[in-house]
C-alpha cells in the first residue's frame, strides 16, 4: 500500500467529520464539532476492543507511533497529525504492517481533543516535537498552550504522563512555565524539569534530522495531579 493510494474523502462544500478506513477527519473551518456523536474507542470503526490507548500528537510520517504499535500489541495508539500528506505515510505504513492497533485522526491537535476526545481516553500522551512557532510574534500558535493542557488533563486517565519532547530550548521554557502554572498537571522530573537524554523512547524523522544536526533534545514528563485522589 502507497500513501498515493489514499484519497482525502472530504468535500468542501459537504465538509464534515467522518470515519473511514481506520482515520477520523476532523475538517478545518467547521462550527459544528460539538454536534458530531463520538462512537467509543471500542466501535468496530475504531479499535473494536477494549485496551489502553496511547496517543501521539504531531505523528508526522508515523516513524515513531508504528514503531511502537508494532513492539506494544496489548495497547491502542492514536496517531495524531494536521497535515493530509503526512496521514496518508502512516496509512500507508498501517496498511503495510497489518496494524489493527493503530487508529488515525487528521485533524487539528486541540480541536480533536476539545470535541471528539471522551473523558479520560487516554493512558499516555506522547507530544513529540511540535511546532515551535520560532518567531516571537508567531508564538501565539503554539500547541502547548492553556486550553491544550487543560483538555489534555480531562481526556487522559487520572495519574497519565504526559510526554513532551522538543529541540527548542525557548519553547521548552515555555512550555515548562505554562505547565507549572496549572494546577492540573505535576511535573516527574525536578528542577530544570527536563532531561536530554530517555533510553529506548523511540526515534521520528525530525529526532533522527536534528540528532544529525548536532540540536539538543528536551524531554519533559508531567502527570494528571489526580493521581492521588484528589485536588
Amino acid at each position: 500500500m502507497k500513501p498515493k493510494n489514499l484519497k482525502s474523502p472530504l468535500i468542501w462544500e459537504e465538509r464534515r467529520p467522518l470515519i473511514r478506513d481506520r482515520i477520523l477527519y476532523v475538517p478545518q473551518y467547521y462550527d459544528h464539532h460539538h454536534e458530531w456523536l463520538f462512537p467509543g474507542w471500542e466501535h468496530p470503526e475504531i479499535f473494536g476492543r477494549s485496551a489502553p490507548i496511547e496517543v501521539e500528537y504531531c505523528s508526522g510520517n508515523g516513524l515513531w507511533i508504528i514503531e511502537k504499535a508494532l513492539a506494544y500489541p496489548e495497547r491502542n495508539w492514536v496517531a495524531v497529525e494536521r497535515q493530509f500528506e503526512r496521514v496518508r505515510k502512516i496509512w500507508s505504513k498501517m496498511h503495510n504492517f497489518s496494524l489493527t492497533n493503530l487508529f488515525i485522526v487528521c485533524g487539528e491537535a486541540l480541536t480533536f481533543t476539545r470535541f471528539y476526545a471522551p473523558d479520560r481516553s487516554f493512558a499516555a500522551v506522547y507530544i513529540n516535537f511540535p511546532d515551535p512557532w520560532p518567531k516571537e510574534k508567531h508564538a501565539k500558535n503554539r500547541l502547548l498552550q492553556e486550553p491544550f493542557i487543560t483538555q489534555m488533563a480531562r481526556a487522559t486517565a487520572i495519574g497519565a504522563k504526559m510526554m513532551i519532547v522538543t529541540d527548542h530550548f525557548d519553547y521548552t521554557t515555555q512550555i515548562t512555565k505554562m505547565m507549572l502554572m496549572s494546577p492540573l498537571w505535576n511535573p516527574c522530573f525536578p528542577e530544570p524539569y527536563f532531561v536530554n537524554e530517555w533510553e529506548n523512547y523511540g526515534t521520528s524523522y525530525f529526532d533522527a534530522l536534528w540528532r544529525e544536526q548536532g540540536l539538543t533534545i528536551y524531554y519533559m514528563q508531567y502527570f494528571n495531579h489526580l493521581q492521588e485522589g484528589g485536588e
